[in-house]
């Protein structure tokens, strides 16, 4: 509930640390110890916090202290604007130092062609490539530790701008003595009841749950036998015959991997498909629409 009008002067970024502590720790005291400093002057500081902005932002339980509603949402929004100030202190930081190297994370589905684009737009730039999720680099992208990210959306933050760089339809990849490994195309209900080498689930959930839809929709439950993170491996293990694969187009078209041949899917271009984005620096983004 206000109680009176809002400070314009409360939320300084040493409270919304503080404050963050004190909802991480869920106490004082154990706020004051990951902080490294002493009680009273925290317990001060909250309690100066909540007077200027006229709001209870924790609920004093017995053993510790819990976030209200008006809390939790000043903790979402606090963790977003600390983050934006950290990427703006990184950035300011390289531009002083003169340090004009690009930092750049990329999923691996960006190898096959959007990452060798972006290279050849930085002409030869001093570049530091990670390979990263894309949790992860929506993550570094808002604390400044990359300058551009290559990922597959969408992704929480409205702050981070980005641009999709297109979809990428499911080819399957099947055993070369497979039954269907001769065919030109082939239907999902073809292959529905087949088991599957797939990625992990927490690398795709999203499009995990198309496959899954699909397969419940021609009467399946999806049979995920094996899992791997790269292709590579999805591959290795399809041509040994465990189940089939799934790989983008363009992939298909770009890798020949020895026991294992692609087939399109007839019926699911529409949806399954991978999008990838560019995301971060906005000079790069517009380069990479044209």
């Amino acid at each position: 509930m206000y109680v009176r009008a809002m400070s314009r002067l409360a939320l300084d970024h040493k409270l919304l640390r503080q404050f963050l502590a004190v909802a991480d720790a869920g106490s004082v005291r154990g706020a004051a110890a990951a902080l490294n400093v002493s009680q009273p002057p925290l317990t001060q500081a909250i309690k100066r916090l909540e007077d200027d902005l006229g709001l209870v932002l924790f609920d004093r339980l017995p053993k510790g202290m819990a976030l209200t509603e008006a809390g939790r949402v000043l903790a979402e929004e606090a963790q977003d604007v600390l983050a934006r100030l950290n990427r703006a202190e990184t950035r300011v930081r390289r531009v002083v130092e003169g340090n004009p190297m690009t930092r750049i994370g990329f999923v691996s589905a960006a190898l096959t062609g959007a990452l060798q684009r972006l290279l050849r737009e930085l002409s030869g730039r001093p570049t530091d490539l990670s390979e990263m999720t894309t949790p992860e680099q929506e993550a570094a992208l808002l604390e400044g530790r990359i300058d551009v990210g290559l990922l597959h959306p969408p992704i929480a933050t409205q702050d981070i701008p980005f641009h999709s760089l297109g979809r990428d339809p499911f080819v399957a990849a099947l055993p070369i003595n497979h039954p269907l490994a001769r065919s030109e195309q082939i239907s999902f209900a073809q292959i529905a009841a087949e088991p599957f080498v797939l990625f992990p689930r927490e690398q795709g959930p999203s499009l995990m749950g198309s496959i899954e839809r699909l397969a419940f929709e021609h009467g399946r439950t999806l049979n995920v036998v094996a899992s791997a993170p790269r292709v590579h491996s999805q591959l290795a293990i399809v041509a040994g015959g465990v189940g089939i694969g799934l790989v983008t187009a363009s992939t298909s078209k770009t890798l020949n991997f020895e026991g294992v041949r692609f087939v399109d899917i007839m019926d699911t271009r529409s949806r399954l498909f991978m999008e990838l984005a560019i995301a971060g620096d906005e000079a790069l983004i517009a380069a990479m629409r044209s």
